[in-house]
């Protein structure tokens, strides 16, 4: 049975594998040059950045699909959130996001933040009612309030705006692929950025290099014969 199940799963690789292998994405349709490319952080050899913002419904669709392609991936691809400055239902997703992360809660809490605003229509963008419902889901508000005021938090606030807008985001959830390639939502995201990741792969691969030809072993010089 257990061979069996490894033999089905191993197929079933092969069959995805090959599949993706015969996706072609398309710039200009199935995602965009980032103009001019931006640096990465380099702490891994793919970095998959996401631009979402909490007032966004279709981030709020996105979020547990993107939360379970992030988690099966290998460990040369670093996923990072990013939120936009763009204030959607009038909530404020950068100084919220990153005080959450901060304190260590963000991944209990951020679906919540989404679930929230669309589900349960709280009004987030309302600092008592944000406050108010931080502390139904055991947050600490006077440890946020002096948090979400750091130096730390303003500076990672302002890097996000910044890089909002070097990759020139105007509409979320967006996703980068190592500073170079946008990818919009769409049936097809996943896709695109999987064969986006796997182009990667293969252009940064080693090349192999051939095998040092031996040395050449010089002749032995000619003995001299002794002449009468």
């Amino acid at each position: 049975m257990l061979k069996w199940m490894s033999s089905t799963f191993i197929a079933a690789l092969f069959v995805a594998g090959t599949a993706a292998a015969q996706f072609n994405a398309v710039a200009g349709k199935d995602y965009n040059l980032v103009n001019p490319p931006q640096n990465t952080d380099g702490d891994a050899p793919v970095e998959v950045l996401e631009f979402f913002a909490y007032g966004c419904i279709h981030c709020f669709t996105l979020e547990p699909k993107l939360d379970v392609w992030a988690k099966a991936q290998t460990k040369d691809v670093k996923v990072k959130r990013v939120p936009t400055p763009f204030a959607l239902r009038g909530v404020d997703s950068t100084p919220i996001y990153y005080t959450l992360e901060a304190m260590g809660v963000a991944d209990k809490l951020h679906l919540k933040v989404f679930e929230a605003i669309h589900n349960d229509n709280v009004v987030l963008g309302n600092p008592d009612v944000r406050y108010q419902w931080l502390a139904r889901n055991g947050v600490d508000v006077k440890k946020y309030q002096e948090i979400e005021k750091s130096f730390a938090i303003v500076n990672k606030v302002n890097r996000a705006k910044s890089l909002t807008q070097a990759y020139k985001i105007e509409s979320t959830p967006t996703l980068i692929v190592n500073g170079k390639f946008s990818v919009l939502n769409g049936d097809r995201m996943f896709q695109v950025v999987d064969t986006l990741i796997a182009n990667i792969r293969s252009t940064s691969a080693p090349t192999p290099t051939a095998a040092a030809a031996p040395a050449a072993t010089a002749a032995p010089a000619p003995k001299k014969t002794a002449t009468k």
